[in-house]
């Protein structure tokens, strides 16, 4: 079973996810985003807060994952992206889709996937269904 190392930076982080919500922090003066979290603002020194995203972003790269994370027992293998969020951050993480359907520039939004017991991890998928050839 996954079970990630909570710092008291990622808290809020970690929360959001329990709570199936995807939590930014944001620089407080120019409101920019940034992910993953840390103790002091990327894009300026007014320090930051945490606001939750849009859950909404585009598949920026793609592969196919052929090794599975520790605790993972779901299917191998599997799509894994790197996604660009509206917010402007990017994230790695799983795409529920059939790995033939998916393309670099499709947008996808944010779905939720519990691992067991263990915590609630983002996974994304597609907005649109697939256009499938005739």
């Amino acid at each position: 079973m996954i079970r990630p190392e909570i710092s008291d930076i990622g808290a809020p982080f970690w929360q959001g996810l329990r709570e199936r919500r995807l939590l930014l922090q944001f620089d407080r003066a120019s409101g920019r985003a940034q992910f993953h979290p840390r103790p002091l603002g990327l894009h300026g020194e007014a320090g930051v807060e945490w606001r939750e995203a849009s859950g909404r972003g585009t598949l920026l790269a793609l592969t196919l994952s052929r090794v599975a994370p520790a605790g993972w027992d779901g299917p191998v293998p599997y799509p894994l992206a790197l996604v660009q969020l509206q917010e402007g951050p990017r994230m790695l993480a799983r795409v529920n889709a059939s790995y033939e359907d998916l393309r670099a520039g499709q947008a996808v939004q944010v779905d939720w996937e519990a691992m067991g017991e263990g915590p609630v991890f983002p996974i994304f998928k597609p907005i649109q269904p697939p256009r499938r050839q005739p």
